[in-house]
């Protein structure tokens, strides 16, 4: 049968036997599983292949050879271009989860906002044609909320629960904390394109969406005269929300809302991991993690 998935090359080599192989994976909505190809004319299609890509696909499901938990792959023997007649809906992720609802959070927070700058500093970048892609875009290509609206429904949930943190911690600044914990990730809306498998742009390959985030809120700051002060804490919670500079911060947390936001951030991240279709197994290896997870 043939079907119409993403997919993504991983590898192209050469075989022990003089032959060639290319592997990778396909996905759709239901979720992915691994492909290999031996065919010539199939592997030198794919070879150039830089970004995913839909192809509509046929041939048998096999184990993975030498794999020691029995996983499963496709063979690809036949390789054909999406046509416009075909339904390629399935290959769009979506979130179980409904946005409006959230668009409505995003509004509560920010009106909890009582810091008059960080609040108008908020309303200003969350408006306009910036606001619309924002709710479309996923916060990642695959690693977390790699789906339609998967930024807004990550940033809103990071910023309650940052906001939950504050409240239990006591003395901080739980404005900059909320201010932050939705502007954290901003820039992944110009890094991650919410096209077809989600590519990253030149200009995200090239800067980063921290960087591009931070670059966004100063661009904004400026605009409102925001105080000197308040923009370095603000920035500084942006610049350190992966915790530490080996994990891809620029800086390392050093206030004690810069730790909220990031744990707020990883935990949300980990807890993603969770939120899965397939049911067919208890135990998943997840490849942000690096270890089998118990789902439930």
């Amino acid at each position: 049968m043939c079907q119409a998935v993403l997919l993504r090359l991983q590898k192209v080599g050469n075989s022990s036997n003089g032959g060639v192989f290319a592997r990778g994976t396909v996905e759709d909505n239901s979720g992915k599983i691994q492909f290999i190809a031996f065919e010539r004319d199939i592997v030198n299609r794919l070879r150039d292949l830089d970004a995913a890509k839909a192809f509509v696909i046929s041939g048998p499901v096999d184990i993975v050879k030498y794999s020691s938990s029995l996983a499963l792959q496709v063979v690809i023997q036949k390789l054909d271009n999406i046509m416009p007649e075909d339904d390629i809906s399935n290959l769009v992720p979506v979130g179980e989860f409904d946005a409006e609802v959230y668009k409505n959070k995003m509004e509560t927070m920010i009106g909890s906002v009582k810091t008059l700058t960080l609040r108008t500093l908020l309303k200003k970048i969350f408006s306009g044609k910036f606001y619309d892609e924002f709710c479309k875009n996923p916060a990642g290509m695959k690693l977390h909320h790699a789906y339609l609206g998967g930024l807004l429904q990550h940033s809103v949930d990071v910023a309650e629960l940052a906001s939950a943190m504050a409240d239990t911690i006591g003395r901080v600044d739980k404005d900059l904390i909320v201010t932050g914990a939705l502007l954290h990730d901003i820039g992944k809306v110009r890094e991650i394109s919410s096209g077809m498998g989600f590519p990253y742009t030149t200009e995200g390959r090239l800067l980063g969406h921290i960087t591009m985030s931070v670059l966004m809120v100063r661009e904004a700051a400026v605009e409102l005269k925001l105080p000197l002060t308040s923009l370095q804490q603000l920035e500084h919670i942006i610049l350190s929300h992966h915790g530490d500079q080996e994990k891809g911060s620029p800086m390392a947390c050093a206030t004690k809302e810069a730790f909220i936001v990031h744990y707020a951030d990883e935990m949300n991240a980990i807890m993603n991991q969770f939120d899965v279709k397939d049911n067919k197994s208890p135990w998943e290896f997840n490849t942000m993690m690096k270890r089998y997870l118990l789902l439930k």
